[in-house]
């Protein structure tokens, strides 16, 4: 697509959504737009799925946020990570560090 042509379709994208806010169905342009990309998320669940990876691989969200994003489940999405070469890393803490922390929750119970 050359510039020309992407910029007439923003020019008319733009005179569009204007005039849906001028007809009184929306508050703001913003509000259209995120209404629009939430239609097109919803009824592409393709275009969720990679949107939501694409956040989680340039860490702007969590894995577990991406997967909510994607509609499947954390392990479900490190699976199709894996399978286009991102492998994820489950960082946690020692299990010493974790041991300790249960017993001082043991020892504050009643």
């Amino acid at each position: 697509m050359t510039n020309a042509i992407l910029e007439d379709a923003i020019l008319e994208t733009g005179h569009d959504l204007a005039a849906i806010v001028r007809a009184g169905c929306f508050v703001s342009e913003a509000e259209a737009l995120r209404e629009a990309v939430q239609t097109l998320l919803a009824v592409n669940p393709q275009l969720r799925m990679e949107a939501a990876m694409r956040r989680y691989l340039d860490e702007e969200i969590t894995l577990g946020r991406a997967a909510e994003l994607a509609g499947v489940t954390r392990w479900r999405l490190q699976e199709l990570l894996a399978l286009r070469g991102h492998p994820v890393t489950v960082e946690a803490r020692p299990a010493k560090e974790l041991d300790e922390a249960i017993a001082r929750m043991r020892r504050k119970r009643p």
